[in-house]
């Protein structure tokens, strides 16, 4: 019984964490949810390659919206992120 409860803790968590969450944002709202609608694709493309997922939605990005952008996927990681509003958007998706 220990295996297969372990399993639906893994299911749940995962379960947890199916949906976009923007904190704050500067882009315009097409391009917000243009960017959302990415990022999930990317995710359930690529859902056990975080750095494939991460390539795609960056190559994307940058072909639409131009160069310069970051993205981060994965688990269990810290960093900060400055910037100047309106001029360099930088966008950051945790699973």
């Amino acid at each position: 019984m220990g295996e297969a409860e372990g399993k639906k803790d893994e299911a749940d968590y995962k379960r947890l964490q199916t949906f976009p969450l923007v904190r704050h944002s500067d882009m315009p709202e097409e391009m917000r949810v243009e960017t959302m609608e990415l990022c999930v694709t990317a995710c359930e493309k690529f859902s056990n390659n975080n750095e494939s997922a991460a390539k795609m939605i960056k190559e994307t990005m940058d072909k639409k919206f131009g160069s310069s952008w970051h993205v981060v996927i994965g688990e269990g990681f810290g960093f900060e992120i400055t910037h100047e509003p309106a001029s360099t958007s930088q966008l950051v998706t945790s699973g």
